[in-house]
Formats: structure tokens, sequence, C-alpha cells
């Protein structure tokens, strides 16, 4: 056998182990991370959006009532009004 000696790894390949590590499970958590983030921004729009639908229909349901009294008060407004005279030639 030989007497080599036993050789250590230099300070320099452990940092690269390190780095070669640590940088691909950054990665990994940041995305999880911005799934994370994401899912919570869509939730949080979903129920913008609800609201904001609800809101749109109640005021086009206040309209459709407003123009039914309107059409209702353009009619009677027209009965009563006198009938027009036609010119004589």
């Amino acid at each position: 056998m030989t007497d080599a000696p036993l050789s250590r790894l230099a300070l320099k390949d452990i940092v690269m182990v390190c780095c070669a590590v640590v940088a691909p499970l950054a990665v990994v958590g940041g995305m999880f991370r911005a799934d994370g983030n994401r899912s919570a921004q869509i939730d949080t729009n979903t129920r913008r959006i609800e609201v904001l639908e609800a809101a749109n229909q109640a005021k086009t349901d206040l309209l459709t009532k407003i123009d039914g009294r309107t059409i209702r008060i353009e009619t009677k407004l027209e009965m009563m009004a006198p009938a027009p005279k036609i010119a004589a030639r």
C-alpha cells in the first residue's frame, strides 16, 4: 500500500458544492413561495370580481325599474295631453 496522504477538499471545493446545492433549492423555494402568493392574489381578485358583479346587477335592476316607471309616466302624460290640432287646408 502506498503511503499517499489523504486528500482533503479545499475550501473552494466545499463552497462550490454548497452553491451547487443551495442555488437550486432557492429556485424551487421561490417557485413555491410565488405560487402561494399567486393563489392568494387569485382568491382576492375572484372575491372582488364577485362583489363588483353583484353591485352591477343591483344597478341594472334599479335602472330597469326606473325605465319601467318612466315608460308608465310618459304613457300617462301622453294620455293627458290634448290631441294635436291638424292644420286645415
